[in-house]
């Protein structure tokens, strides 16, 4: 059975747990807050960065790996006795991190294959689709198999999420000041969603219900859902 070794990044937001159990290696992207870098995950906690959110004015900014980063990354998979690697990142339209993951590949190909995939999606679409592999991977598929699970996996990953408040979208320029104070008054919650790597303005839910936009979002969840598809 080929040795492969499952590599991504750490927008895919997997818990430890899954991480230690199918040796996933996670290269963390360098998060920068008011000038001071941190390392993803490494530095700084989810916890920490979204407390940091509601103190800065300016938000945080993210700078992907380096390819040498991800070629030594490599090259250690290599030395550990992978034959493949299949390494899975955030959408190329999100990030740059599939290019340097590519431009590493091409330095060792003469020590290991590397195959990259762009998710097509960021957090945990990524990170479905990262333990798509791992788990297809532990249970002995082939390389040419898990490739071709993936590539359907990332095709029909369709993700929706909330926003609870309108601040970060105007400290990012989303929005200009105008429409935030009328969406704030008019308590404006929008849904969006990540399709194809690309995030879109899917609705906007309206009223003063706590869980009026999270009750469309699961009632548009459930219509999305054929019934006669397996899940897996």
């Amino acid at each position: 059975m080929t040795n492969i070794r499952i590599l991504t990044d750490s927008t895919a937001d997997l818990p430890q747990e899954i991480v230690e159990q199918y040796q996933i290696t996670v290269i963390p992207l360098t998060v920068l807050i008011e000038g001071k870098p941190y390392l993803d995950r490494v530095d700084i906690t989810n916890e920490e960065y979204y407390a940091t959110l509601r103190k800065v004015d300016d938000l945080p900014t993210t700078s992907q790996p380096s390819p040498a980063v991800f070629a030594e990354a490599y090259e250690k998979l290599a030395q550990e006795g992978a034959e493949e690697i299949i390494s899975l990142h955030l959408s190329s339209d999100l990030s740059g991190t599939v290019q340097g993951a590519s431009l590493a590949a091409k330095m060792v190909e003469d020590k290991v294959r590397v195959t990259v995939i762009d998710s097509r999606s960021a957090t945990m679409g990524l990170g479905l689709v990262v333990y798509t592999a791992a788990k297809a991977a532990a249970e002995g598929k082939t390389i040419e198999e898990v490739t071709e699970l993936l590539q359907t996996c990332v095709q029909n990953l369709d993700l929706f999420f909330l926003i609870d408040s309108l601040d970060n979208l105007q400290k990012g320029g989303r929005i200009g000041k105008a429409g935030f104070l009328v969406g704030s008054l008019l308590n404006i919650k929008p849904i969006l969603r990540l399709k194809d790597g690309v995030i879109h303005a899917y609705e906007k839910v309206r009223g003063n219900k706590e869980n009026k936009a999270m009750d469309r979002l699961i009632d548009d969840f459930c219509n999305k859902i054929d019934m006669n598809k397996p899940v897996y």
